[in-house]
């Protein structure tokens, strides 16, 4: 698995990079295009993301993926279907402290695309040929960096500190797979 570090500066820590470590699953369908989850009552508009989430703290990154798989496409998989892509590794300062996270992204292979059902945290499974995904990649790189998301728990971050992680992770998946 290949290992890639990104070194990012931030203002507010938000979801999985304040896990130490979580895991998101390539899904292309019939036709060779990429399948990324919507939120649309999270993400900004136009963005989607791998589908993926946290590892639990004594859980190996492979059982992650296949929990993930079926919690998110209530699909049941082996390790048989996944292909380990690469591991991304997170150094996020903020402020005085550095948050670090890892990311280990897989390619999910030998299922049929059209029984996929989104479930759990995602809406809809959104197609992305290459030339989207790299419109995507770009959107994340340029989310406003005015753009602060309110929780109703208290919990805020920046969208443009989230998109300097998730447009990276997302170009590593346009180069490698």
């Amino acid at each position: 698995m290949k290992k890639l570090v990104n070194n990012i500066s931030i203002r507010f820590a938000f979801g999985n990079i304040a896990r130490d470590r979580h895991v998101l699953l390539v899904i292309k369908d019939h036709n060779g295009d990429y399948l990324l989850g919507e939120k649309p009552d999270f993400y900004p508009t136009g963005i989607c993301r791998l589908v993926g989430g946290g590892i639990e703290k004594d859980e190996a990154p492979l059982d992650a993926a296949i929990r993930e798989a079926r919690e998110e496409l209530t699909i049941a998989i082996t390790e048989k279907n996944l292909k380990p892509v690469a591991q991304v590794i997170t150094n996020a300062k903020l402020d005085t402290n550095n948050l670090n996270n890892t990311t280990f992204i897989y390619l999910l292979t030998g299922i049929d695309d059209l029984k996929l059902q989104p479930n759990d945290d995602i809406k809809a499974l959104k197609k992305f040929s290459k030339k989207d995904l790299a419109e995507l990649i770009e959107k994340y790189n340029n989310l406003d960096d005015k753009n602060l998301y309110f929780g109703e728990d208290g919990y805020k971050h920046y969208w443009n500190d989230y998109g300097k992680m998730y447009f990276f992770i997302h170009q590593v998946v346009l180069d490698l797979t």
